[in-house]
Order: structure tokens, then sequence, then C-alpha cells
């Protein structure tokens, strides 16, 4: 492992302890930078599959919509 020093603005890190508590806070944030950075890599994966074959057509971006509703509601 290794240590780095990071700054963020007391409300976020009020935020942060109230849900990973205090000594829980190294691996909450190891969990959300990883989670943004696989995020990220499929993001750069959709482009890589529009610049091969296209963008989607409206009704696969309508269909993708609404699977992601249906998963992600709360």
């Amino acid at each position: 492992m290794e240590r780095v020093t990071a700054t963020f603005d007391e409300q976020t890190v009020a935020a942060m302890r109230r849900v990973a508590g205090r000594r829980g806070l190294s691996r909450f944030l190891q969990s959300a930078a990883r989670e943004r950075l696989a995020r990220l890599r499929l993001l750069e994966v959709v482009d890589e599959l529009d610049a091969r074959h296209g963008p989607p057509s409206a009704a696969v971006r309508a269909a993708v919509d609404a699977d992601a509703r249906r998963v992600f509601r709360r």
C-alpha cells in the first residue's frame, strides 16, 4: 500500500465519515476510487465500440435506458 494525502471540504469529509465510520475512511475512499475507475474504463469501451460500429440507434438507447431504470431504481 502507498500512503497519499488528499484534501476534501468539511461537508464531504463529514458525510464520508458518517457512512464509513472514522476508522473506515481509507477503505471507503479506496472503494470509491475503484468504482470511479471502473466506470471510466466502461466509458472508454463504449467510446471504442461507437468508433468501431457507430453510435447505437434511438431504439437501442431507449431499451438500454429502460433496463437501466429497472435495474438501478431505488
